[in-house]
């Protein structure tokens, strides 16, 4: 497992506010320029960081050696 460089967070959490605006935009009938929009963005970019980096790694190690339930 490697280290996020730079861009990987900056991106990642750009990202999740980016997200972040659009559901408070169509959803929730919020204000889109607002702290909360930025809160909920980094909530969901650093979400979206550990998952790449903590989750997506052990799952690539340990899925293929589960058994598939049609035994092939």
């Amino acid at each position: 497992m490697s280290m996020p460089n730079t861009n990987d967070i900056i991106d990642n959490l750009l990202r999740g506010v980016a997200i972040a605006a659009v559901n408070r935009a169509i959803f929730e009938r919020k204000p889109v320029f607002s702290m909360g929009t930025v809160n909920q963005g980094v909530r969901l970019g650093g979400a979206s960081l550990a998952y790449d980096n903590l989750v997506r790694p052990v799952a690539k190690q340990v899925l293929p050696q589960l058994p598939l339930p049609n035994g092939k």
